[in-house]
């Protein structure tokens, strides 16, 4: 019962961490062999990795940078960029890559100014945004129990439905950099 109960209390920090990690074995790698496949990975994956390197340190086995991925809407245009902190850490024979600090960037049209936003934000209210997705639920489930016309649910319905498609090609593109870093770190050196 007492491990049920600590569970319960520790349940939403885990929620609210937003982050995405994996420790992966590498049998037979040195740290170092990991540290030289990771640094190629940054170097490739990022325009500048001199500029996007917060910290490369060799010694301890870790580095970390910033970096944002333009996430776009079902039209192929820009919906946001996302925003985000990865770190890869070595150990002989493992490493640990984690994704976090996760923001979005809304651009501004108009003449409006741009708005970052905790991604978090938009992953506390997924389920809203699903369900809203629908001008029938919208309309059942009114915002602020204003009585809504169809032609304004539908309206809304459809933005709603395209903030539930970026949160989840979001959510897929952070899982992405995870992948694309374990692809990297499995290849074999080309006998050349």
């Amino acid at each position: 019962m007492k491990k049920l109960v600590f569970l319960l209390t520790i349940i939403p920090f885990i929620s609210f961490a937003q982050q995405y990690s994996e420790v992966v074995s590498m049998p037979g790698k040195t740290a170092e062999q990991l540290y030289v496949k990771a640094r190629e990975w940054f170097a490739e994956s990022f325009i500048s990795a001199d500029n996007a390197l917060l910290m490369d340190d060799r010694i301890s086995g870790r580095i970390i940078a910033k970096g944002s991925i333009p996430v776009l809407n079902q039209k192929g245009k820009l919906g946001w960029y996302a925003n985000f902190t990865i770190k890869v850490s070595f150990k002989d024979g493992k490493y640990k890559n984690e994704v976090s600090n996760i923001s979005v960037l809304t651009v501004a049209t108009d003449g409006g100014s741009d708005v970052t936003t905790p991604f978090s934000a938009f992953l506390d209210k997924k389920e809203y945004y699903q369900n809203a997705s629908d001008f029938k639920w919208i309309m059942k489930n009114p915002p602020e129990e204003i009585a809504l016309e169809t032609d304004a649910a539908k309206e809304l319905a459809r933005k709603n439905k395209s903030i539930y498609d970026l949160i989840i090609k979001t959510e897929l593109e952070m899982k992405d950099l995870l992948s694309n870093v374990q692809s990297k770190m499995k290849e074999t050196e080309a006998s050349w």
